[in-house]
Order: C-alpha cells, then sequence, then structure tokens
C-alpha cells in the first residue's frame, strides 16, 4: 500500500514540475498567465473503521489553475500593439463566420489581407459600432463587429472655412503710412510675420496659402488702438478680402449709422426709418475722428489798425459825447468805438419769428481777447430771463436813512431821518419816462439805472438836509458838514457835440483865509474852464494860468521839426519863467487857438488835428537869440510844420480847488460800469468852507465902477474929489475920497475904502479892484444891502466910477513898441478895423487902426483917437486895465463891438471875443462864486465857437453868450448852481447790490462822515415806508438794521426778487464769442449746437429739432443814436467786421451742424423725508442755505425761512438762481429746478448746453442735497461722414445692394445731406485690417472674413488654373509681448485620404487617420471580465473561452467601474516570475526525489518481505 502511496507522490511531483516547466516556458508569451498545480490528500475509510488508526492513500492532482494578476506592460511603436491596464479581457472572434467568442489579454494585433484587425492567430477583433463623434451605439457582444480598416477616406473637398489664431508682437515696428505698393511677398522687411497653412482650391488640389501681417499703427491717446493690415496669398496670388459689415462687440448685430456717423444696433434702428441698403462706402475705421456738433456762428474780420498785434487794445465809449472819437463816426479812428447798440442779435430762431435785440458793451479798454468776453457778457445779459425793478410808488417810493450821532456828551442820539424820494427825477430817469418817474403807474429800472438813481437821489436828500436848493434853509451844523460846502454849478445838457476846444476864462471866489466867512475882499481868483476836443473826444479841465503866445522872428507862433515842438510866448506872460530852473516851469500844458493858417509838409492841419485842446510834457524852456522865450514840448510827431495863427493860448497848472467834469460821466455809484453821461457841464469847487453860494452874492451886492485904467503909482486926488453915496438904504452922504500919490489900482481901492467907512462912521462898504474895475460892495450880506453912487467929483474920473463901458476878454500885456522885439510887442496889421456903437449910433466909417508895434497902452490910445475921429462918434476911452482893453464913455452905453480878426486876436474887444458890456451902476446881484465867464479865443456866430451856449453854461440857441457875468443867473441861462455837500465822485452813503447775497447794500463812508469826522455819525439804519420788507429788501423802520459806519462796514437790506419787466422778450442762453489772433477773426456761436432733425432722423432723436441759429448786425449809428429798424440790420460793426452800411440782409453764416447740446442736470440724493407734504427749512440750522455753482457763477442762495414742499422750494430755488450774477458781470440764465415726485428728489438744469455748462449743489442732507458730484452738460460727437466716405483712385466709392464696392452711385441710396429722410445705412470694416484694443484682445473682425479669386492658368510660369472662396477667421488672435506664434490654425478642405494610422485611445476607441486630415472613428472594442476568472477555460495561445464556472462576459467600456483602461503602443507581458519559477521547480524536483525515495524504501522493504516470506 506505501508503495502506492509513493507513487501518488511521484506522479504530483510530475506534475508540478509539469506546471513549472510550462510557465518557465511561457515567461515570454503576451499576456500568458502563469498557473499553478493544486493537489488534494487520498483518503479512504469506511464508516466501521476507526479513522483514528486510519493510514492516507496519497495526493491526487486536483487541477491546475491560472493566476490573472497584471503583468508588466512593455511599450512599442505599432499601435495595434494593445495592453489592458487593469481588468479585462479583448474579445475575439475565431473567424469571420464563428459564433464562438474567445477572450484575451494578448493585445499583440495586426491587420490581415482583408483589412480586419486580428491576433497572431488570425482571430477577428471584435469592436462596439461608434457615430462619426465616437459615441457607442452599442452594448452587447452580439452588437460587436469585426474591426476593419479603410484604406480611404472622403472626398475631394475645396477649402471653405480656414480658422487661423496667432498672437502679433506688440513690439513689432509699426509701418506708417502703409500701402500695397510697399508689400512684397519676398521682402520680409516689408511685412511684421506671415505664416502658412494647407489649404485646397475648388478642385481639392492642395495648395500652400500664406498670411502676411503689416502692423500699421500702434495705440496713442488719439486712438486707442492697434492695426494690423492683413495680405492672404495663395499659390503667390495676393487674393482681395470681400467687405465686412461692422458688427456689435456684444450682440453681434450688424452696425448702421444714422446721417452724423452715430453707431447704432440694427435691432435698434427706428422701425418708421428707412435702413439703406445701399450707401457711399463708410468704413468704421474712417468714423476714428469725431467732430464735436457745432453751434451756428457769425464770423467777420476786424478792421485793419485795430488789433495789429498781440495784445493791442482798443477803447469802447458809451459817453455820448465821445461818439465823435470812435470810428462809427471817422473810420480814421481805429482804436476808439461805440459801444452802444454795438450789435444786434437773433438766436435760435430758426423761423425768424423773433425781433432782433440791441446789445450794449460797457466802456473800458479792451484787447481783442477781453473784448470777446465782454461782448459775450453783454450778448447774453442782453438775451436773459433778467428782470427789471419795478417800484410800487407807495411801498418804494421812498425810503430814509437815520444817522445816529455822538454827541458833545459822547452819546449815541438819533437824528431825525433823511427822507430820499425815488419818485423824484435824476438825470437818469429823465431820459427813461418821458413824462417823468413820478407819472408812471410802477416805474421798471434795470437794475444799473435804479442803482444810479437812487445814489442820485440820496446824494440829493443829503445836500438838501445841509442846504436847502434855496439856500434859505440850513441844517449843515446838525449833519456836522457846516465846514464841508461848496458850489456845484451845472449846466443844461448840451444839445449836440461841440467840436471845437474852448477856454472860458471866469472868476472864481475863495476865501483861502477862512474859509468859515464870506469875506469878497481880494478873494477873486481867475481860472481858466478847457473844453478839448482834442481826438474828437471832449474832456474838462480847469486851469489856474494861461500863457499867451508870440510870432517869433519868423512870424510863427508854433514850430514843429525834428528838435521837438516849439511855442513861442509872450515875453510879459513868459516872464516867471527862468530857463535855468525847472521849478518855474509848468510840467504839462494845454494848447488851445483858434487854427487856421499852416504851412509846411505832409500836413496843412496840423494846428487844428494835433494841438488844438491836446495836452504836451514841457521837455524845457528856451531862448531865442532875440531873447524871445518859447516851450519845447515832447511830441512823437515828426511833420515839420510851421503856424503863423496869433490866436493860440497856453494854459497850465490844473486847479486843485476848482474841477470840471461832464455829469454822469464817471461812476455814478460805486463799481458802476455803465456810463450816464447826461451831456451836462458839472464846474464844482473841491475847496470846502463853511458860506454858501448866495452868500457870497449877498456880500458883493453894492455898486460897479466903470472899465478903469490900470495904474502902478497914482497922483494924488485930493479936490473935486467926493461922491453921494447911499449904503443899505439908508441915506445919500456926501463922502471925499482922498486918493494919495503912489498906489496902484489895490491900493486907490484902500484908500476910498477907509474913507467912506470913515464917513459912515462904521464898516459898512468894502472896495475892491476886481482887476478891470472899482466895486464898492455892501458888507450886509443881506439881500437888502445896496450901494448907490452918483454926484462923482471931476477929479475922481480916473476911477470911471460913474462910465459906462465895454471890457474884453483877458489878453497878454506887451511891454514894447519896437516890432523887432519879438514876443514884447503887438504888430498890428494892415487893414485892421474896429466898429461899435455908442448910445446905438454906429460909427460913420470904417475905424482902421494904423498898422504898426504897441504897447497896450499906445494902442489903447490908438484906438481912441481912430474911434473919436469918426464922424458919429466922440467921447470914448479905450483904457488898458492891466488884463483886458476897455472902452468907455462917460454917459453912453458901448455896445455891438466888432474888430477884424487880426486885431481881435490881441485886443479881444468884440463880442465874439467874450467883450461884454460894463457899465457902472449899482449891482443888486451880486457875484457869485463862480462869474465873469468870457471865452478866451475869438468866437464865431456860425460855427458857435467860443459860445457858452454849445456847452450847456449860458443862453440859447437864439441869443449866442461869449460872456456872461453869472452862468447860474442869468434868466435865460439853464445853469442852476446849488450849494453842496456831498462829493459825488466818492458820496459819504453809497448804495450797491451784492450780486453773491442778491441784495441791496448801504456803506457809510467814515472818512467823510464817521466818529473821527466832524459829523460824528456812529451808525445808520435805511427804512422803507412800509409795514412789511419793500420790493428792495428795506424793513420797516421798527425792524430795520443799523450798520455802523465805517470800517468797511455795510448794511444789508434782506434778499430781493426782481418782478418788474423782463429785460429781454426774445431769450436765448449760452451764446459764445471768440477771437482768433492768427485771422483777426471775431467769431460769434449760438447759444446750442446742432441742425434741424426729424424725428427718429438720428440716433437718439425722438422727437424733431429744430436748427440752432443766430443771425448778427447793427443798427444804423448817427450821432450815436440808433436808427429803428425791424430788421435789426442797416449799420456796420467794422471792429467785428459785421453788418453793412449799403443794405438790409442777414449776416448769419457758419451752418449749425449735427445735434443738439445738452444741458448740465444734477439730480439731487432721494430724500429720506416725503418732500411732496410740507416741511420746515430753519434759518438757525441754515437749511435755508444752498451753496450754488453754475457756469462759472458761485453764490450761496438763501431762501426765506418758512414751510415749503418740493415744488414750492424748487420755484423759490429757480427763481434766486437765475439771479445769480459773478462780480464781473457774468449772469445765470434759464436754470431749472423741478421736483421729482416718482423719485422724490429735487433736480436741477443749467439754461446753458454743452460741456461748459456745469452746475453744483449743496445744501440740506434731509433734502437729497450733499456730497453731490459738479453736472456737466455735453455736446453730442457726430462724424463728417461726406468727408469720411472711402474712394478708389480718387473717385467716390460706393456699396451697392449686393455688397460691391463701385464707384457709380447706386439709385435711391443714402444721402447723409439729405435732412428731410430719416435713413441709416451700414457701415463696413477695413478690408483685411485686423485691430487689437489695448489688452491685446482682438476686436474685428470679429466674423469671418470672405476671400474670393479666379486665377487662370500661367503656361509661362507653369501654373495651374487656382479658384478660391472660403472664409477665414481671425478669431482667438492676440497682440501681446511675446514673439509671434501660431496658437492656432486650422481649415475644412481636403483631398481622397489614404489610411495613414490610426489612434487607439484609453477608452479603445479606435480612430483611423488619413492623409487628407480626416480623423474616422471605427469602432470602440470590447471589454469584458467575469465574476470567476479562473472558471475560464484556456484554449491555447493566451486566450480562454467562457465557461460556466466563469460565468458569461460582462461587457464595458476601458476605463469604467471594474474594467482597465487600454493603452496603445505596448504589450502586456506574462505575469511568469522566473525566479519564483526556478525555485517552485527545485521544490517540486526534492519532492519527486522524495517520493523515489519512498517507492525504492518501499520496494526494499517489499523485497525483504518477499525475501523472508520466500
Amino acid at each position: 500500500m506505501s508503495f502506492y502511496t509513493a507513487l501518488t507522490g511521484l506522479n504530483g511531483s510530475q506534475a508540478d514540475i509539469s506546471a513549472t516547466s510550462n510557465n518557465i516556458a511561457n515567461v515570454a508569451t503576451t499576456g500568458y498567465k502563469r498557473s499553478r498545480a493544486e493537489f488534494g490528500d487520498i483518503f479512504a475509510t469506511s464508516p466501521l473503521q476507526n479513522s483514528s488508526s486510519s493510514i492516507g492513500s496519497g495526493t491526487i492532482l486536483k487541477g491546475i489553475k491560472q493566476q490573472f494578476t497584471q503583468g508588466n506592460i512593455a511599450s512599442s511603436l505599432n499601435a495595434l500593439d494593445l495592453a489592458i491596464s487593469g481588468q479585462g479581457f479583448f474579445a475575439l472572434k475565431p473567424s469571420a463566420t464563428s459564433n464562438q467568442t474567445v477572450f484575451t489579454r494578448n493585445g499583440a494585433f495586426s491587420v490581415n489581407n482583408d483589412r480586419f484587425i486580428v491576433d497572431s492567430s488570425g482571430q477577428f477583433v471584435l469592436a462596439l459600432p461608434v457615430s462619426a463623434d465616437g459615441s457607442v451605439e452599442g452594448s452587447t457582444i452580439d452588437d460587436a463587429k469585426a474591426l476593419k480598416l479603410a484604406l480611404e477616406s472622403g472626398e475631394a473637398k475645396a477649402t471653405q472655412n480656414m480658422q487661423l489664431a496667432v498672437n502679433l508682437n506688440s513690439s513689432s515696428q509699426v509701418f506708417e503710412n502703409y500701402d500695397n505698393a510697399t508689400f512684397r511677398q519676398d521682402d520680409p522687411s516689408t511685412y511684421t510675420a506671415s505664416t502658412s497653412i494647407t489649404i485646397f482650391d475648388n478642385l481639392g488640389k492642395p495648395v500652400i496659402a500664406t498670411v502676411y501681417f503689416i502692423k500699421t499703427q500702434v495705440a496713442s491717446g488719439d486712438n486707442n488702438t492697434h492695426k494690423y493690415q492683413t495680405v492672404f496669398v495663395v499659390d503667390g496670388n495676393v487674393i482681395e478680402p470681400a467687405l465686412s459689415e461692422a458688427l456689435d462687440s456684444s450682440s453681434g448685430e450688424a452696425l448702421y449709422i444714422d446721417r452724423f456717423g452715430q453707431l447704432v444696433k440694427e435691432s435698434e434702428v427706428p422701425k418708421i426709418a428707412v435702413k439703406s441698403i445701399s450707401s457711399p462706402l463708410y468704413y468704421l475705421d474712417d468714423l476714428d475722428t469725431p467732430l464735436a456738433s457745432s453751434a451756428a456762428s457769425v464770423t467777420g474780420t476786424s478792421v485793419e489798425g485795430a488789433f495789429e498785434e498781440v495784445g493791442d487794445t482798443i477803447r469802447i465809449v458809451t459817453d455820448p459825447l465821445q461818439y465823435n472819437s470812435t470810428y462809427e463816426s471817422n473810420i480814421q479812428n481805429t482804436k476808439t468805438f461805440w459801444g452802444k447798440d454795438f450789435l444786434t442779435v437773433r438766436v435760435d430762431d430758426e423761423g425768424g419769428d423773433k425781433a432782433f435785440t440791441s446789445v450794449d458793451i460797457r466802456p473800458g479798454t479792451y484787447t481783442a481777447e477781453t473784448l470777446s468776453a465782454e461782448v459775450q457778457r453783454a450778448i447774453n445779459n442782453a438775451l436773459s430771463d433778467d428782470k427789471k425793478i419795478s417800484l410800487d410808488p407807495t411801498k418804494d417810493g421812498t425810503f430814509s436813512i437815520k444817522f445816529n450821532q455822538i454827541n458833545a456828551d459822547d452819546e449815541v442820539v438819533a437824528l431825525d431821518p433823511i427822507s430820499v424820494n425815488l419818485l423824484t427825477d435824476t438825470f437818469v430817469t429823465s431820459s427813461l419816462f418821458t413824462s417823468g418817474i413820478a407819472n408812471e403807474a410802477t416805474p421798471n429800472m434795470s437794475r444799473d439805472e435804479f442803482l444810479a438813481h437812487a445814489q442820485l437821489r440820496i446824494n440829493d436828500a443829503l445836500n438838501r438836509k445841509a442846504v436847502s436848493a434855496d439856500e434859505a434853509t440850513v441844517a449843515a451844523s446838525t449833519l456836522g458838514v457846516n465846514t464841508k460846502l461848496f458850489a456845484r454849478t451845472v449846466g443844461s445838457a448840451m444839445s449836440s457835440i461841440h467840436t471845437n476846444s474852448e477856454v472860458f476864462s471866469f472868476d472864481y471866489y475863495k476865501n483861502s483865509s477862512d474859509p468859515t466867512t464870506v469875506d469878497t475882499a481880494n478873494d477873486l481868483n481867475k481860472k481858466y474852464l478847457a473844453y478839448s476836443y482834442y481826438n474828437s473826444a471832449p474832456s474838462l479841465k480847469v486851469f489856474d494860468n494861461k500863457l499867451g503866445t508870440s510870432l517869433n522872428s519868423s512870424g510863427y507862433s508854433v514850430v514843429n521839426d525834428s528838435s521837438g515842438l516849439k511855442v513861442y510866448l509872450n515875453s510879459s506872460d513868459a516872464s516867471s519863467l527862468n530857463v535855468s530852473d525847472s521849478t518855474t516851469w509848468p510840467s504839462k500844458v494845454m494848447i488851445v487857438g483858434r487854427f487856421t493858417d499852416t504851412s509846411g509838409t505832409n500836413n496843412t492841419s496840423f494846428g487844428e488835428s494835433k494841438l488844438d485842446g491836446r495836452e504836451f510834457t514841457v521837455s524845457s524852456v528856451k531862448t531865442e537869440s532875440n531873447g524871445q522865450k518859447y516851450l519845447l514840448l515832447s511830441t512823437t510827431d515828426t511833420d515839420t510844420v510851421n503856424i503863423s495863427d496869433t490866436d493860440v493860448q497856453v494854459f497850465h497848472t490844473e486847479a486843485t480847488d476848482v474841477e470840471a467834469f461832464f455829469e454822469g460821466g464817471t461812476n455814478v455809484f460805486d463799481g458802476s460800469t455803465t456810463n450816464f453821461s447826461s451831456s451836462k457841464v458839472v464846474l464844482r469847487e473841491t475847496f470846502k468852507h463853511s458860506y454858501k453860494n448866495t452868500d457870497v452874492a449877498l456880500e458883493s451886492r453894492g455898486y460897479n465902477g466903470g472899465p478903469a485904467e490900470v495904474v502902478t503909482s497914482s497922483s494924488a486926488i485930493s479936490s473935486n474929489n467926493s461922491i453921494s453915496i447911499n449904503v443899505d438904504g439908508a441915506g445919500a452922504q456926501t463922502v471925499a475920497l482922498s486918493v494919495a500919490a503912489g498906489l496902484d489900482n489895490a491900493g486907490i481901492a484902500a484908500d476910498i475904502e477907509a474913507d467912506i467907512n470913515t464917513a459912515l462912521g462904521s464898516d459898512k462898504v468894502t472896495v475892491e479892484w476886481t482887476g478891470t474895475n472899482y466895486k464898492v460892495m455892501s458888507n450886509l450880506g443881506t439881500s437888502s444891502g445896496s450901494v448907490a453912487i452918483a454926484s462923482i467929483g471931476a477929479n475922481l474920473a480916473p476911477l470911471n466910477l460913474g462910465v459906462k463901458g465895454w471890457v474884453g476878454s483877458e489878453t497878454s500885456a506887451i511891454t514894447s513898441a519896437t516890432s523887432t522885439n519879438y514876443g514884447q510887442t503887438f504888430t498890428v496889421p494892415a487893414s485892421q478895423t474896429i466898429s461899435l456903437k455908442v448910445a446905438g449910433t454906429a460909427n460913420a466909417a470904417d475905424i482902421t487902426i494904423a498898422a504898426g508895434s504897441y504897447t497896450n497902452t499906445t494902442l489903447a490910445t490908438e484906438m481912441t483917437n481912430k474911434i473919436n475921429a469918426d464922424s458919429a462918434l466922440s467921447g470914448v476911452t479905450v483904457v488898458w486895465t492891466g488884463e483886458s482893453y476897455a472902452i468907455t464913455h462917460a454917459s453912453s452905453a458901448i455896445s455891438e463891438v466888432t474888430v477884424t480878426d487880426a486885431l481881435d486876436a490881441h485886443v479881444k474887444l468884440s463880442t465874439l471875443s467874450g467883450g461884454r458890456a460894463s457899465d457902472s451902476g449899482a449891482d443888486t446881484t451880486g457875484f457869485s462864486i463862480f462869474s465873469n465867464f468870457k471865452t478866451v479865443l475869438k468866437g464865431n456866430e456860425t460855427t458857435g465857437e467860443g459860445n457858452l451856449f454849445k456847452l450847456g453854461l449860458a443862453g440859447t440857441s437864439a441869443a449866442a453868450s461869449f460872456a456872461e457875468k453869472d452862468i447860474g443867473a442869468q434868466s435865460y441861462s439853464t445853469a442852476t448852481t446849488t450849494t453842496d455837500w456831498v462829493n459825488e465822485k466818492k458820496p459819504p452813503v453809497k448804495i450797491a447790490y451784492d450780486v453773491e447775497n442778491q441784495q441791496f447794500t448801504f456803506e457809510g463812508d467814515g472818512s467823510i462822515i464817521g466818529p473821527s469826522q466832524s459829523s460824528k455819525f456812529f451808525s445808520f439804519s435805511v427804512f422803507g415806508p412800509s409795514t412789511t420788507t419793500n420790493s428792495i429788501g428795506l424793513k420797516s423802520s421798527a425792524n430795520a438794521p443799523t450798520s455802523l459806519v465805517g470800517g468797511g462796514e455795510k448794511l444789508s437790506a434782506e434778499p430781493v426778487i426782481f418782478k418788474g419787466t423782463n429785460i429781454s422778450t426774445n431769450q436765448a442762453f449760452g451764446v459764445t464769442v471768440s477771437y482768433n489772433s492768427n485771422l483777426n477773426r471775431f467769431t460769434i456761436n449760438s447759444a446750442t449746437t446742432g441742425e434741424k432733425i426729424l424725428a427718429d432722423g438720428a440716433v437718439g432723436v425722438t422727437e424733431t429739432t429744430t436748427a440752432s441759429n443766430i443771425e448778427v448786425g447793427r443798427l444804423a449809428i448817427t450821432a450815436g443814436v440808433a436808427t429803428a429798424n425791424e430788421g435789426g440790420f442797416g449799420g456796420t460793426n467794422a471792429l467785428f467786421g459785421l453788418g453793412t452800411t449799403t443794405s438790409v440782409a442777414t449776416t448769419a453764416s457758419g451752418t449749425a451742424r449735427g445735434l443738439a447740446s445738452k444741458s448740465a442736470v444734477l439730480n439731487g440724493k432721494t430724500s429720506n423725508e416725503d418732500l411732496s407734504k410740507e416741511f420746515f427749512l430753519s434759518a438757525t440750522s441754515q437749511e435755508n442755505v444752498f451753496l450754488m455753482n453754475v457756469d462759472g457763477v458761485s453764490s450761496p442762495i438763501r431762501v426765506p425761512e418758512g414751510t415749503y414742499t418740493g415744488s414750492t422750494l424748487a420755484a423759490a430755488l429757480q427763481l434766486r438762481i437765475n439771479q445769480m450774477e459773478s462780480t464781473t458781470g457774468k449772469t445765470v440764465n434759464g436754470a431749472k429746478v423741478a421736483y421729482d415726485l416718482a423719485n422724490n428728489r429735487l433736480t436741477f438744469t443749467t439754461g446753458t448746453t454743452g460741456p461748459k455748462s456745469q452746475i453744483f449743489v449743496s445744501g440740506a442732507a434731509r433734502l437729497g442735497l450733499d456730497d453731490l458730484d459738479v453736472a456737466s452738460g455735453s455736446t453730442p460727437v457726430i462724424f463728417d461722414l461726406p468727408s469720411s466716405a472711402a474712394t478708389i483712385d480718387g473717385k467716390n466709392a460706393y456699396v451697392n445692394s449686393d455688397t460691391e464696392i463701385v464707384t457709380v452711385a447706386p439709385e435711391d441710396m443714402f444721402d447723409p445731406n439729405d435732412a428731410s429722410v430719416k435713413a441709416y445705412t451700414r457701415v463696413f470694416l477695413k478690408p483685411g485690417e485686423l485691430t487689437f484694443d489695448t489688452k491685446g484682445i482682438l476686436v474685428s473682425p470679429t466674423q469671418k472674413v470672405e476671400y474670393k479669386g479666379d486665377f487662370p492658368a500661367n503656361v509661362e510660369t507653369g501654373k495651374d488654373a487656382l479658384s478660391i472662396d472660403l472664409d477665414l477667421s481671425f478669431a482667438d488672435s492676440t497682440q501681446l509681448a511675446s514673439p509671434f506664434s501660431v496658437t492656432s490654425v486650422s481649415q475644412d478642405g481636403q483631398t481622397v485620404g489614404r489610411l495613414d494610422g490610426l489612434d487607439i485611445d484609453a477608452s479603445g476607441l479606435v480612430r483611423a487617420n488619413y492623409t487628407n486630415g480626416d480623423n474616422v472613428a471605427l469602432g470602440r472594442l470590447v471589454i469584458s471580465n467575469f465574476n470567476n476568472q479562473n472558471g475560464l477555460k484556456q484554449i491555447g495561445n493566451a486566450t480562454y473561452v467562457e465557461t460556466s464556472v466563469s460565468g458569461t462576459a460582462i461587457v464595458g467600456e476601458a476605463g469604467a467601474d471594474g474594467f482597465g483602461t487600454i493603452l496603445s503602443g505596448s504589450l502586456e507581458r506574462s505575469n511568469v516570475d522566473i525566479t519564483e519559477e526556478l525555485v517552485s521547480l527545485i521544490t517540486a524536483q526534492r519532492n519527486f526525489q522524495a517520493n523515489a525515495k519512498s517507492i525504492e524504501t518501499n520496494s526494499t522493504i517489499t523485497q525483504a518481505i518477499i525475501n523472508i516470506r520466500s
């Protein structure tokens, strides 16, 4: 039994060795799985047998088991070498017709002759069918098919779509001014980069396509895009791209443009509009130069000479007296222009329905630029929505000023209020209200007119409070101004501009020794009132001194040559001038004369145009060789001129105690920029005193002697020297007048005065030598004062106390009768005559004065003799008074004196030279502070030269006045003299308007009436007559505020709202004026931009808009007065180069373009309170204050404290905002404030439009007005389509309905100039151009670009015919800071493809690659697994079949759960470990040897037993 047991062991070892040997033998077999022998013991028993004593029967082979562990994976170069990494088996069919499926992990596959994929045994590999995209279309073994490869794929196909994505280096060179002619395919220096790809022509033939890139633009401030031009070349042929529509970057929709070049998506084109297909060719890139929509404009070139150089200035005048100095009066005046009615404008009135508005500009000196700003301000103010001040006669007709004064006890006491009556006319209102302001129901005035009128009324009220108009009531001491009085004489308005320079001498009374007392003795001063018409610009001055001229040795009074201007002087007048002492010279002089005779070169009117009324600086005083002195004056005139006129005077030393000016010609109120000239002459003292004008007149009442001869050493008079004198009506008394020897005229007057007062027993009279006569004056000082003299003793005849007389004007003293003593003599030329009447009897024949040289005395004697020699005349004496000639007669009146010009130039006796009757007799009126006016130069009745009437000082047009005793007292004189204390140039109380706070202010000048002055005014108040605040913001007396006097303190009235009539009935806001210095042109632009556009005729235009429009002209101006003209034209504005003098025609030009500009709109925040309901604004917390800035004008706006709703607050703010004004006069107009109920907020909108229109507001947070930003208006951007249209070879390019470029305009195409059509048209990309943004992202084209070209075969070059029609996409291309690279490229063309390879992915998807680029999905390899792999039956070649033990094959997808992945190009090696197998083999060998030994031992034992038995 043991033998058999050992034999089983021997068999088992043999089996083990066999299995190991098999493993070792298949160690290189792909996919082989090692086997393992498994054994069981043999144990045989019976039920009756005791198991514990049983012995086993050996071993038995139970089976050979496969070990399905993963073998190593080895790479190969064969795509069909497959390995499964993980669980699973490949499925195979033994034959094409077999129903059996075998399984293996041996993936060493190949393709058989029938192009099936098979294993090394020729078994077919199974795969599940798939769709074109590789999706499996089966799931079971039954669905699987043998995998077969096709040798070819696809049909020949032309490339229709090509995609090329590249990166272009952002630092590449820019090819500026690139054009096609500069590009060469074979020259890399002509392009930036290139790349090539094989494509297929329309026959499917492969050709090389190359794309060249040329960088043409780098992003800059003007254009923030980078651009490249592409050139597409196929087989050497350049293929031109087709037109591509510009697309919206977000939606991809086609873009259209309106006639202004505004882009809009196709879906947003208004339905009512026409989408034009045919149009001029517009490239999107050509719409890269935006233009702001423009306003209508008028441009004119300024007159030559006005602004020749940068910085040149001109002068604007508005004073009627200055009109003749303007260009409008004389075109030679290119530096002075008339500012009234400067322009007429009509703005934004397309239909021409509005009237023209005439515009005044302010006087001043301007450069071209500042003039532009001023005209802009003036136009906008003239077209503003501002209102005038309307006065309610009851509430606003008067107001009162109450001063609080510090008394002697240093107590503040209130004075009686001073009433200011605004319903009394001033020269301001006289020109406004023809019937007088008092007769107006509600007087309306502009603010400046009101301020001027109110200031004048304040001045008058203060003056008349101190001294009444008739000077009967005096309260000057109450006001503390009793020492500040002065005389003011004002003439009547000059009826026209007097066109000659004039000088009038007058006597000025001034008691400088004691200003508090009237003293008529020795206080008369000779003054000279000069009216200069130099440069046609009237001016006034008062001089203290006069120098007479005299002919030099050549017979000239004035000479202008290379050394300067020489004025030759009368020696006696020039005696005080020391040629060696400049302190004796006047620094400045004015020359005035009657220039009639000039000789020399270049200028025959030199005297009239260059000398008369002109002031000069004195360079020196020099002496001719003959001793005659002359003034050498500074001048830039280079004409060589000799003047022989003799009626020429030189005036110097401007008076400091008397001044003259034109009323209203200076600032009427503080800060006034308006000229209110009344054309009246004002003669006013600057010397202050206590006496009144009437005091002087009363003190000077008495007796005037006749003209008397000047004496320097009198003869004694002691007999026949009595007079009968009656002083103050006390009765006549006889008084002997003793005159001592050796006295001058003043000494004689003193002797006479002493004799009379001694005789009368008291100081009853004052006797004064006036320079021409003796005057005996009553010292009573009242209207009862009088002096009568009669019975004059014979020996008193030299005093001429009782004669009739005629006195000439002041003239020069002459000291020599020798004709060669130039400057010391007067030579009477031949044929000089004098005529006169004595007691009404005229001379019988011409009275001829003998030619020759005279002194004053000898000439007087000559005239005496010749007059008395006339048969009709006798008893006449001509005397020299020391300053003038006089004609006297013992009893008969002298009248109608006329003298020929050459003689009268010196004697000045004629009426025309200021001569007048001066008879002895009682003087019942006395003389005023200003008296005895006479022309200094000979007058002319025809031209008005020398006539006081021409200056409005005396007389009437029918009664010429060349001399007047007192211009303020004659019955026919319209001049008036008052005693005032208010200096109108610096008034003690000033009214002004505070533009920032919109309130009137009053200021007391502390330097005039303050506590440290004699007035001692501490404070003051101003109040209205009503119990409520009136229209000018004045409260009642009970509520009136008080302000200190001085220290810059101002009394502010309440803010006011002007409620009068509109300044303008034609309103427009935001007109601009500019100046181009290069072209010397001014341009005036309308207030808005844009042209007429129909509703939906342009992007964003939903309603029809009117065109911006402006028309500018000027009314005809005559003597400063505009001619009414409804058309607004007829005159010329040469300064702006506008208007015409010959026709009335429009001057609108520069038609507006584009779209309407927009206002600035500032929306407040949504309020936390419901503003539709009432709310209270507190002044304490300043909730009623709003800080506003509108168009650069800043101001705090205050609404009254109180209860509001959103709507009422908006209305209150709007009123006040539109009254805002800057300190330069710029106003806010047209602003609107609204309450937005839906959003519960306030909205602010400017009246102006455009980007310069701005608005800002800061107010209470509860109103939503805190932390807001500035809002700005805008002007829409447009493009000039006509100039933006593309051209080809100089011809206009068009796009037809087939999107083809043509050079003949298609019918019914889009016309950008046709405003009557609501049309939109397409816009295109420039062919071949790539555009990148600053981030390097492709902006355009975002769509495919069509390239199409047909080229015939070329036999010479051997090129085949070529036909290309494809779409090229550059999507995903970039421009970054990295080298050029192709990031992706593809095309869809192909030829017939030959199998070129296989791709098998990890999921088992098998794709075939073909030479045409096809990649065809063939199937997905079947991967199977089993529940019990060890149950598989091995059938050789590492293949298995399923058994009932293994279970049915489970089909799955490689890589899914439970299935491994497929590795192509790899094989799974066997899983045999050779080392392990050799160890197993040795072990098995030992087991075999052991079992053999057992057999051997059993055999020995058995033999032994046999031997024993045997």
